[in-house]
């Protein structure tokens, strides 16, 4: 069977925007790809903000995706919107910032990130299957979109690779992770971040506030493991992967309430979720640095890969 024979074979066709490039924001895509590319094609949709090329694609799609039995919008915003009008069965998976109305002080991104949740709501309802990221925000989604077939599906992360190792250090310092594809994203609120962080070191001073952006994926776990908690001070997430990949190590986490982490620290001695305050963050991060080490890892054991991509599969068989 040659290449082409192959590749005529799959059935399903993921359409996305994201450059596999280190720190592009897609990992999480290219990761699940790689489990499931015998049944899986992939359509890159570049360049969306030009109308031409926006026009270029629509034709492009509406032509190719007559080859599959099922169209899977791997975002919503412009890529859902292109996905909502093929033909056939189409599936959408959101992931926070294509749903969401998250701030940001340019007047530009204002009004583009105004126009893609637009085009996420104007589309939905040509769906057959909605995916979401947490449980909180498969509520939003019904609370505005009652008729839809709504599933809450945790991006997975490969555990195999997530293992707690003990990091020698040389000095007792305590080390607390910010991590971010971009740092000075306003959803990300690092001025927050820093502020935080700024009040522990007078309650703990050998501690050092660490950033984490755009390092390959294949170093991400080296780095986390030197690390002690992380701080999250988002406006907004779906269920973000540093999470996940810092409770696989035994890491706990202190974050403003974003997704489904109340209920997931809640569970917890060393977990906490805060308000948008620093001082309130602050003093959870000193709490946290000073509980006992505990077995953080059972509360992503579910968010393992073959369990999650596994799920995903039982839907396509729905429609297949």
């Amino acid at each position: 069977m040659n290449k082409k024979d192959k590749q005529e074979q799959k059935k399903i066709l993921w359409t996305h925007n994201f450059p596999n490039n280190p720190g592009a924001g897609g990992v999480w895509m290219y990761n699940q790809y790689e489990f499931l590319k015998d049944q899986v094609d992939l359509y890159y949709l570049d360049r969306l903000r030009n109308p031409f090329q926006f026009i270029k694609h629509l034709y492009t799609l509406i032509k190719i995706s007559q080859k599959y039995d099922i169209v899977h919008a791997q975002y919503g915003s412009a890529v859902g919107f292109l996905t909502s009008l093929m033909g056939g069965t189409k599936i959408l998976s959101l992931k926070g910032s294509d749903w969401y109305n998250a701030p940001n002080p340019s007047i530009f991104h204002k009004v583009r990130i105004f126009l893609g949740g637009l085009l996420t709501s104007f589309s939905i309802k040509r769906f057959h299957h909605i995916i979401v990221m947490s449980d909180a925000m498969k509520q939003q989604v019904l609370a505005k979109f009652p008729n839809a077939r709504v599933e809450t599906i945790v991006d997975p992360i490969d555990l195999k690779k997530f293992k707690a190792q003990a990091v020698p250090k040389k000095e007792d310092t305590k080390k607390v992770l910010f991590a971010s594809v971009d740092i000075n994203s306003p959803i990300k609120q690092f001025p927050l971040a820093k502020k935080s962080f700024e009040l522990l070191r007078k309650r703990i001073p050998n501690t050092e506030l660490i950033t984490m952006s755009n390092i390959p994926h294949t170093e991400v776990c080296a780095f986390m493991n030197d690390m002690d908690v992380l701080l999250l001070t988002s406006t907004h997430e779906g269920w973000p992967n540093v999470v996940k990949e810092m409770l696989a190590l035994d890491k706990p986490f202190v974050s403003t309430n974003v997704s489904d982490l109340e209920a997931i620290a809640s569970k917890t001695n060393s977990c906490f979720v805060c308000k948008d305050d620093a001082e309130e963050l602050s003093k959870s991060l000193y709490k946290s640095l000073n509980a006992p080490k505990e077995n953080l890892r059972h509360l992503v054991k579910d968010f393992n890969m073959e369990e999650s991509l596994a799920v995903i599969e039982k839907i396509y068989k729905r429609y297949l």
